[in-house]
């Protein structure tokens, strides 16, 4: 097997820096969205072509890429999904997007670039690992139902069977050199909420002539806050934000109708039935009181994702001794994101790390913020410890399931 202590940042950074930079900002100049990366796709699948690795396209617009190395052993895939959010980029990076109001916002473009590295160590040196290697590189993980559940549908977990499954995530608020995961929820439920509160328009002078829509959505909103706050446990993880609204058409007329969209963040299914639940009966009580009436759409989303306690706690111990203490950040806590990568988690042993691309001397801003950006000094960091999991999980042991 490939000596896990020769695979240092420094070795990979002699062997790959300038192809990880360039790639990066191809792909970075070049996002496309959901279901839209036909042009993502082509460069992942020429990059395959030109390294020697076997692939075929998926869930239309996806790409596995496939490697077996001197001899059968443990199959284990590593997810890269590929696709980009619908935002105006505003970090004044010389490799700007050049796709008008499209941004890679999340780092999907360092994830791709990654695994393309990966993949070109892998074949380098395939004398000298065994077993077979997967890269997921899925589209449209940004828009339920998300990408990873048709490309399982078409058999991307079989012939050969994947053992183990990881994930590398990049992370502004981590500097390059740390990764971040614990065992057991990792992420969170992330579902949809659709409302719509309808009373009955009239003149702004006689609101006692008609129902005041804009009334009971405020009163909603407010009642909404003591849902988590007063009506879940302080121990549980719950998180519930109306992020639109939108009504009335003139400031002297009695708003008809308000629509809002929002979301829900749980951990625990019981949690997430009672959220349910209680969205509904404030929404009734709202109404009545007012003589108003309502829509409700709850849309379930992504589930929360587990990390294998098993393969969480060889990665971790890995990862330190390979890189040094202080490599790897065990969060007491979930994040109360999502990722469609939890679909694959309920198939097999899995592990979810966050990997930092933080910088030291210019602001970082969050995901999906038009200031987000990658720090190219982390590409390296997050090839060489991909490979050494990818490398770590080939030898592993069957992991228990939670």
């Amino acid at each position: 097997m490939m000596a896990m202590e020769t695979i240092t940042v420094k070795w990979i950074e002699e062997r790959l820096d300038p192809y990880l930079r360039s790639t990066y900002k191809h792909l970075h100049q070049h996002p496309e969205l959901s279901k839209e990366e036909v042009g993502t796709q082509r460069f992942i699948q020429q990059e395959l072509d030109r390294i020697g690795i076997e692939h075929k396209a998926m869930a239309d617009t996806g790409v596995c890429a496939q490697i077996t190395g001197s001899a059968p052993g443990r199959t284990v895939l590593m997810r890269c999904d590929i696709d980009a959010l619908p935002i105006e980029e505003d970090t004044g990076l010389d490799y700007s997007s050049l796709n008008p109001g499209v941004m890679h916002a999340c780092g999907h473009d360092a994830h791709t670039t990654i695994g393309l590295a990966i993949l070109t160590i892998l074949k380098e040196h395939r004398s000298e690992w065994q077993g077979t290697v997967k890269i997921m590189f899925q589209p449209t993980e940004e828009a339920q139902p998300g990408g990873a559940k048709p490309m399982i549908e078409e058999g991307i977990l079989e012939n050969p069977a994947v053992d183990a499954a990881l994930c590398l995530h990049t992370n502004p608020y981590l500097k390059p050199g740390v990764f971040e995961m614990k065992p057991g929820y990792m992420l969170a439920n992330t579902d949809r909420v659709y409302v719509s509160l309808i009373g009955k328009g009239g003149h702004a002078a006689a609101p006692q002539q008609g129902i005041d829509a804009i009334a009971m959505a405020g009163q909603f909103v407010t009642g909404v806050q003591s849902i988590v706050s007063r009506q879940t446990s302080p121990l549980d993880h719950a998180v519930i934000t109306f992020g639109t609204i939108s009504g009335g058409t003139a400031s002297n007329v009695l708003c008809g109708r308000v629509d809002l969209s929002g979301t829900v963040r749980t951990i625990r299914t019981e949690t997430q039935e009672d959220i349910i639940s209680k969205l509904e009966a404030l929404l009734k009580s709202v109404t009545e009181f007012w003589g108003g009436t309502y829509e409700y759409t709850y849309s379930k989303g992504y589930p929360a994702s587990w990390n294998d306690p098993a393969l969480t706690a060889a990665l971790t111990v890995s990862l330190t001794e390979t890189f040094g203490e202080g490599t790897v950040a065990v969060n007491e806590h979930p994040y109360m994101s999502g990722d469609d990568f939890s679909v694959v988690a309920k198939e097999v042993p899995s592990v979810f790390m966050y990997w930092g691309t933080g910088s030291s001397d210019k602001e970082n801003f969050p995901w999906h913020n038009a200031q987000y950006h990658v720090n190219l000094d982390a590409l390296k960091h997050g090839a060489a410890a991909g490979l050494h999991c990818i490398l770590e999980l080939l030898q592993t042991g069957k992991a228990g399931q939670a």
